[in-house]
């Protein structure tokens, strides 16, 4: 089976320093080169140029322009390399990009997003254009119920085409890891202390303010816990300083800036417990299943896709926007061992649950065990995905 992925072209699939879409097409990718396909993933980069990386091709195409225009442009240059060699299944993951792949062929198409409107407009220029793209493809796949609903609702949809299909986890590189722990407990100069840790954008709409607040409290009732935040100042590529970032230090937390990919299961494992205060627009949650993989407990607000994710076993919720609230779960859970103890080992256990393992496997069946007459000729070599 020939499986092309393509996705945004604001950062290279490689990009090493953040980007869940991105993270999601590589891990596909893995995964279903692992199982034998003939897979490439399209890049938006500096020079053209073909690699092989982690089993399936990675297909850098060359992008000259900026912004929006760099968009269209490397959806139409990767258009163009599919004429001339045609996948048999094509996995969009990025709205602007998905009209050029609506050509006539034979391919499968397929969109996962995670995303239920565009810059916050109802009726923007491309709004009926982005719907009538939206309903040429066969599956829509949205990384939460909480992003089908949305979506659906926003860009008035049918949901007879639309499946769920989760974010996952590579449980080998995310895992409890104590030795990095330590290592890096002592390379921070955190010792024993308790550390609330956040991996993310340092913004407004992931609660980045709510956190402050929460730990400014949490640190009169528990003198020696600790704030470590990694990620980029509002938008993934930013290596300059916020507002908020300045923020976090000025109440005595440790800012890291954007942690590299070698490095982010180590980071994760050096927290007690991870926080995810996002405020708006949550579709998913990929670092707080991350953190769970290394066997981490998560509070996180009841937001978006976050409680489809974090169950009551492996972690607590709390009140969008309530910074008391947050501290009291915080406090809860760093002083109640038997608690934190049996969310510790929940979390590890919930994380397995998004496997991309799994995941793959679960697109297969959404694409290849439909009973749909649309597919009443695929034979078992054109349908090689079905196991």
């Amino acid at each position: 089976m020939r499986i092309a992925h393509i996705g945004p072209s604001n950062h290279p699939i490689l990009f090493s320093r953040g980007g869940a879409i991105e993270r999601r097409m590589a891990e596909m990718a893995r995964v279903q080169a692992k199982n034998g396909h003939n897979v490439v993933v399209y890049s938006a980069e500096s020079a053209e140029g073909e690699t092989v990386h982690d089993g399936y091709r990675l297909c850098a195409l060359k992008c000259i322009r900026g912004g929006i225009l760099r968009r269209f442009e490397f959806a139409r240059n990767a258009a163009a390399h599919l004429r001339q060699n045609p996948a048999d299944l094509i996995h969009v993951h990025s709205a602007p990009e998905a009209i050029w792949f609506m050509g006539k062929n034979s391919a499968l198409k397929v969109m996962s997003y995670d995303f239920f409107r565009s810059r916050g407009w109802r009726y923007f220029p491309l709004y009926d254009l982005y719907r009538w793209t939206l309903n040429q493809y066969r599956y829509l796949l949205p990384v939460s119920e909480f992003c089908m609903e949305g979506s659906a609702r926003f860009w008035e949809l049918k949901t007879d085409r639309m499946r769920v299909l989760h974010n996952g986890v590579n449980l080998d590189q995310f895992q409890p890891d104590p030795v990095a722990e330590q290592a890096n407990r002592i390379r921070l100069g955190l010792g024993d202390d308790p550390v609330l840790l956040y991996v993310g954008r340092v913004c407004e709409q992931k609660g980045t303010d709510i956190l402050i607040d929460a730990y400014t409290t949490l640190k009169e009732r528990i003198r020696n816990v600790r704030l470590v935040v990694a990620g980029p100042a509002e938008q993934f590529g930013n290596t300059g300083s916020s507002p908020l970032v300045e923020r976090i230090r000025a109440v005595g937390g440790l800012y890291l800036g954007a942690v590299d990919e070698t490095q982010l299961a180590a980071t994760y494992n050096l927290a007690t417990v991870f926080v995810m205060a996002t405020r708006r627009d949550e579709m998913f949650g990929m670092a707080a299943i991350e953190a769970q993989a290394c066997g981490k407990p998560v509070v996180c607000s009841a937001q978006g896709g976050l409680p489809e994710v974090i169950p009551e076993s492996s972690g607590i919720r709390f009140p969008v926007g309530d910074a008391m609230a947050l501290a009291n779960a915080l406090e809860r859970i760093l002083t109640d061992k038997l608690l934190y103890d049996a969310m510790s080992v929940e979390a590890r256990r919930n994380a397995a649950r998004f496997c991309w393992d799994k995941v793959v496997q679960e697109l297969n069946h959404i694409c290849f065990d439909s009973s749909s007459p649309e597919f009443s000729n695929w034979n078992l070599e054109n349908s090689a995905l079905r196991e």
